[in-house]
């Protein structure tokens, strides 16, 4: 199992950028080629919400447009500036998993080796998190089915990262997740996004991880409480599950670098020759 995790992309309406300066729709537009255009090609992509930036129906249209060009197969959850039913109507053909009850988002995909859970963490009109009692139901009767090694994927960090900025946003209940890793030992990962840049911590047996934004980024200040934001460059994740080791995750930068080059020995320590 290969996967690529984008989060916040945060499209906005054709022709229009974001904060009027940062042109969020090109930008996505050049990862979606260079995702395509990929070597080593994942088996799916997965999106961690925020897929637009303002939840309105042109955003969704231009989203659901670059989206479908995507060659792989496709999982979103929504965020907290999605709009639960105009994302429905947007991606539910890209995403049939999704269902049909804006209320009520939460699928499994057990395609691969271990067992793929997403749920919405979205709040209608917040910017914080919560998980609401049929999807905290869903998700333990879906990891009592067997002891399977399970992944959550959600927007929203379950618990602090230590951000000043973005600790007050996120899921406002999470330790009731917390509390069903403590009960499922097969609870080995928690994949979000919200926060616009990679961190990681651990719980228990669980690595809780949020992946950076595709375009802007904010900045990891502890006591400084601002919203801040940046043009760090945007990046993504890559999960992949080792044959004997498990799951290995890697931060894949999208910015523009020199490179890749083969490595040649002959030019690394080369013989002096004078």
């Amino acid at each position: 199992m290969f996967i690529a995790q984008l989060s916040d992309l945060h499209f906005r309406h054709q022709g229009t950028k974001l904060y009027d300066f940062i042109d969020v729709n090109a930008a996505n537009g050049e990862i979606i080629n260079r995702i395509n255009a990929l070597a080593e090609r994942p088996d799916a992509v997965i999106i961690t919400g925020d897929i637009v930036n303002c939840g309105e129906p042109g955003e969704y249209r231009l989203a659901r447009r670059m989206l479908g060009m995507l060659d792989y197969p496709l999982y979103v959850i929504p965020g907290n500036h999605d709009n639960k039913a105009f994302f429905l109507d947007a991606f539910s053909e890209l995403c049939p998993q999704l269902g049909q009850d804006p209320e009520n988002i939460a699928y499994q995909v057990d395609d691969f080796p271990v067992r793929l859970l997403f749920i919405d963490s979205s709040v209608t009109g917040a910017a914080h998190g919560h998980l609401s009692e049929n999807t905290l139901r869903w998700l333990e009767r879906a990891l009592s089915q067997d002891d399977k090694e399970s992944y959550v994927f959600m927007h929203h960090p379950p618990l602090a990262f230590g951000s000043a900025q973005m600790d007050p946003i996120a899921c406002d209940n999470g330790m009731a997740l917390l509390a069903l890793i403590e009960r499922f030992g097969h609870l080995t990962r928690i994949f979000c996004g919200h926060v616009h840049r990679m961190i990681a911590t651990q719980y228990r047996q669980a690595l809780i991880c949020s992946a950076p934004a595709t375009v802007h980024q904010v900045p990891y200040y502890h006591s400084d409480d601002r919203a801040y934001y940046s043009l760090e460059p945007g990046a993504m994740m890559m999960h992949n599950l080792v044959d004997g080791v498990g799951l290995v995750s890697s931060y894949h930068s999208l910015a523009h670098y020199a490179g890749p080059w083969l490595y040649d020995p002959r030019i690394s320590c080369p013989l002096d020759t004078f």
